[in-house]
């Protein structure tokens, strides 16, 4: 990719009609209630279909925790007019591929397939949207509950496999919609039963909880025809369940967790509560993590990786949800106990206030973020993904240049206030890693945390 000249990175630049962020895409709602997003793409032949629906982990109630994740397994299974297994099998003829994912606060599912397939995916998504309850079986649930607590089993079984999940359940009290892992616990997976998941379709998966774009070569017009068509007979009852408007950021006194792992090194999480998407301190929190660790360069990564190879990976991540986020920082060492890593770690995040970050260390940050957003839009899918995300967070699909604005604004000063008041202000929830039997090198009152 050719990065662009540094000027246009600048603090209140703006962009010509033509800024490469920018996705016109075309919104219609349908007559159930569906948002529709559609943009051409003729550089290739490829369309790419992605639909995300407002149903997340964060929804479940007591009992179902796990259900929408299952229902990402569930929605492969067979609708009314798709028998059980033709759904890949169909596309995959079609020479299609398709794909899903949980998170807290959506699920989402997409495909691509050749313009010339573009009825077989509208048939194919459109029947399980309106009618998937004739594939909600006993024998369809029993063989995707298998397939979930397999999953979970080995996914938990890989080296490090429980860390991100045991982060949710010691940043977010019991009561907060995010406290539970995404793929649920184990009673609650082997205690679906039909008629509940049948209810929690209805009440989570209609169409107007539902934000569909289609990105690819076609023609805009005739493909909203098409979609009219396959979607006309989608009944407009369900997925209308109010979802919990927002929730409090944990207060509590954060402690220090301990997991025993089949791993050969040490690895040291910092977390701290942060911002939901949207929030005004958004940018300057995902900049501060570029600037800090983001390879060769940044602050962190030369100190204790480069530099002085303290640590054998190191990395800082952000994650903003609807309703919360969150600020990691990870330190992995064979040789480096995690005591002295917390130090390493938190003198590093001192710096940023001792010494602010310059001004090339802001842009480099920022072009690493634009960057990002680049690439995605270098694909039908990742526009896709993006066009949606952009709807549901701000009403409006072509809201990436808004969105750089934001980035753009950002100066050195942003970064060290947010620096101090999220970071260096609050005591950080800790997770230590380490080898089985190496307990006594856990940070002191380490206490061990078990996922249900």
């Amino acid at each position: 990719m050719v990065l662009l000249p540094l000027a246009l990175f600048a603090p209140g630049s703006a962009f010509a009609a033509d800024d490469p962020l920018s996705l016109p895409a075309t919104v219609t709602t349908l007559d159930n209630g569906m948002v529709l997003i559609l943009l051409e793409d003729h550089r290739t032949d490829t369309v790419a279909l992605h639909v995300t629906f407002g149903v997340g982990a964060r929804d479940e109630a007591a009992g179902e925790l796990g259900c929408a994740h299952l229902f990402e397994h569930l929605m492969f299974e067979g609708s009314r007019n798709v028998p059980v297994n033709k759904f890949d099998e169909w596309l995959t003829l079609a020479g299609g591929e398709n794909n899903a994912y949980t998170s807290n606060d959506v699920t989402a599912y997409h495909m691509t397939f050749p313009s010339g397939a573009l009825d077989v995916a509208l048939f194919l998504e459109s029947d399980r949207v309106g009618f998937l309850d004739a594939g909600l079986t006993q024998e369809n649930l029993e063989n995707q509950q298998k397939v979930v607590l397999q999953e979970r089993n080995e996914g938990y079984a890989e080296p490090n496999g429980r860390d991100w999940d045991t982060l949710g359940k010691i940043l977010y009290p019991p009561d907060h919609p995010y406290h539970h892992p995404v793929i649920g616990t184990v009673a609650d997976i082997e205690g679906f039963q039909v008629d509940a998941v049948n209810s929690f379709w209805r009440r989570h998966y209609g169409p107007k909880n539902a934000v569909m774009a289609i990105v690819g070569n076609f023609d805009s017009a005739e493909t909203l025809e098409r979609v009219k068509y396959w979607f006309s007979d989608v009944p407009t009852d369900g997925g209308g369940e109010k979802r919990i408007p927002e929730a409090p950021i944990p207060k509590g006194t954060p402690g220090n967790a301990l997991v025993e792992d089949d791993v050969e090194e040490r690895t040291l999480y910092l977390a701290w509560p942060t911002v939901p998407h949207q929030h005004p301190d958004e940018p300057a929190l995902d900049l501060l993590s570029s600037v800090l660790s983001n390879g060769r360069g940044t602050r962190l990564d030369d100190a204790l990786y480069y530099e002085k190879p303290l640590t054998s990976a190191l990395f800082t991540y952000t994650s903003n949800g609807d309703l919360s986020g969150e600020f990691y920082l990870a330190a992995a060492s064979e040789k480096t106990k995690p005591k002295k890593l917390l130090q390493l770690l938190t003198d590093g995040i001192a710096t940023i206030v001792e010494t602010p970050p310059t001004v090339e260390e802001i842009e480099r940050a920022r072009r690493s973020q634009r960057s990002g957003w680049l690439d995605a839009m270098e694909v039908p899918e990742g526009k896709a993904e993006l066009l949606v995300d952009c709807y549901r967070a701000t009403g409006a699909a072509d809201c990436m240049p808004a969105e750089w604005t934001k980035y753009a604004a950002v100066t050195p000063d942003d970064v060290v206030r947010v620096a101090q008041k999220y970071l260096l202000d609050a005591k950080p929830w800790t997770l230590t890693n380490v080898p089985r039997g190496d307990v006594k090198s856990a940070l002191a009152g380490a206490q061990v945390v078990e996922l249900p």
